[in-house]
């Protein structure tokens, strides 16, 4: 019994490994561009895949929400956390009342960059090199690099020492 248990074992584990294999196969050939060793750990949302760029050494964890519309870059060795949101189209504030228009920003995620859990990037923002984005945070304007931004609007909390 114990042995047919450790065979189950391995035999699932296999199996998820497998066909985390084939997502990564599958959603790096919807990107525009994809580097190597990109990571997927499981199920995320992709919209408009077309439009969007990854870097080398890129993992995306489970719940993410990706939004390419306005175009969104996403540079090498950057992590995504669970349930963060990347969405780079908005609503036109100067004439939301009158037309409710939307409009499309590009979203440029720089290298070495860690987003939080449940974070949220907005259209036209720029995030630089180096960044930590806190869990949770609303990132509205564009961020520095060499710094750790928490909260809503997400401010710089502290420069990292490289």
């Amino acid at each position: 019994m114990i042995l047919l248990i450790k065979y189950t074992s391995r035999l699932i584990y296999s199996f998820k490994r497998k066909l985390l294999s084939l997502n990564r196969i599958y959603y790096s050939m919807l990107l525009q561009s994809c580097g190597s060793n990109f990571k997927l750990w499981g199920a995320f949302y992709l919209k408009n895949p077309q439009f969007i760029q990854v870097g080398d050494n890129v993992s995306i964890n489970d719940g993410v929400y990706l939004n390419g519309k306005g175009g969104l870059k996403i540079g090498n060795n950057t992590t995504i956390s669970a349930g963060a949101m990347i969405i780079s189209t908005g609503l036109c504030t100067s004439s939301f009342l009158v037309e409710n228009k939307h409009i499309d920003k590009e979203i440029i995620i720089g290298n070495n960059v860690q987003i939080g859990a449940g974070a949220i990037i907005l259209a036209g923002v720029n995030i630089a090199d180096n960044v930590i984005v806190g869990a949770g945070s609303v990132v509205t304007k564009n961020i520095q690099g060499n710094v750790i931004v928490a909260g809503n609007p997400a401010k710089v909390l502290r420069e990292l020492i490289l």
